[in-house]
This record gives structure tokens, sequence and C-alpha cells, in this order.
């Protein structure tokens, strides 16, 4: 399992960025927001999406990252220089760690891409792979299943509200960004 954090700190491709943290509260539900724009890129990285390739990061892309303590979800949210939504990007996780200043999660495997209209699972063989290999727990596995449904029917049923969410979340945090 591999571990990301919200600073991208591994995350070489990327030679120059401004990026904000904040603590975040929605409901009753607290975490951590970021915001982060490329500044200079070693190279774009694109991904193919019923055979229609599009641009997730590149100079002047917007990384829009959202975590919630107690959950197992990881959301990224990518934006053109054009501030247009490109992709929701949904990482299942082992549980989110936000109360640090550089918030972090394990990954599960199993990921969720919105684009466009259209909702797709990603790894799932990645994820069977880690239970058959003994490189998760049964309970991680069964816990893994359990969110990719609760956030694919969560993204099927308010896709609209949600993109709506990030977008004004985006432009709240754009302003600081950019100060």
């Amino acid at each position: 399992m591999s571990k990301k954090d919200m600073l991208r700190s591994t995350w070489t491709r990327v030679t120059s960025k401004k990026q904000i943290i904040r603590d975040y509260t929605c409901g009753e539900c607290r975490g951590k927001v970021s915001l982060l724009k490329i500044l200079e890129i070693n190279g774009a990285l694109k991904r193919t999406y019923d055979n229609r390739e599009i641009v997730l990061a590149d100079v002047g892309y917007y990384w829009l990252q959202l975590a919630f303590d107690g959950s197992h979800a990881w959301y990224t949210v990518m934006l053109d220089p054009r501030k247009r939504l490109v992709q929701i990007y949904i990482d299942v996780t082992d549980g989110n760690h936000t109360s640090c200043d550089n918030p972090f999660f394990v990954d599960m495997y199993l990921d969720y891409v919105v684009c466009g209209d259209k909702v797709y699972e990603l790894d799932r063989d990645e994820l069977e792979e880690a239970f058959s290999g003994k490189m998760i727990t049964k309970e991680q596995y069964e816990a893994a299943l359990s969110e990719g449904t609760r956030i694919e029917t969560e993204l099927r049923s308010n896709l609209d509200r949600i993109t709506t969410f990030f977008n004004e979340l985006f432009e709240q945090l754009l302003a600081e960004l950019e100060t």
C-alpha cells in the first residue's frame, strides 16, 4: 500500500507549484482542503477514457483536494487553466489523517473517476490482488468495497450537486491562492 499526501511531496513531475492547505468544515464533517496550482511541470499528465485523451496536469492546471477526518474517501478535483472542471478523482483509503500539517492517506487501490457525466471504477483488480496476496486484511478489503459502493452510489445519484459543490469550493479557495 502506498501513502499519499496533500502536499504531493513525492510528485516529481511538478517542479514548481503554489499551494494552500486549510482546515475545512462542512456540516459536522471536519478535515482539510487544498488548492494547488501547477506553475512548472516535466511533461503533462494525460489519461484516456472511452478513447478520449484528457489532460489532468500541466502548466496552469489546478488540483483541489478534500479529505475529511474519519472518512475513507480522498477527493481530488482537476481543473484546467480556464478553471473548467476536468475530472473528479476519488481514492478509497484506509482512513484519512488530517490532524497534521501535511494530511495523508494510505491508498486502498480502488478508485472512482468522474469525467464529464460518466463515472468509472478503476483498479478493482489491484484491490483483489492486494487481498489475495495478503497485503491487506479481509476487513480492509471489505471496507474498501463497502466504501466504493457508497461513493459510486453517491456519484451516480448526486453528480450535479457534487460538481456544483466542488466548483464553488474551488472559487472560494482560488481567491485566497491568488492573493
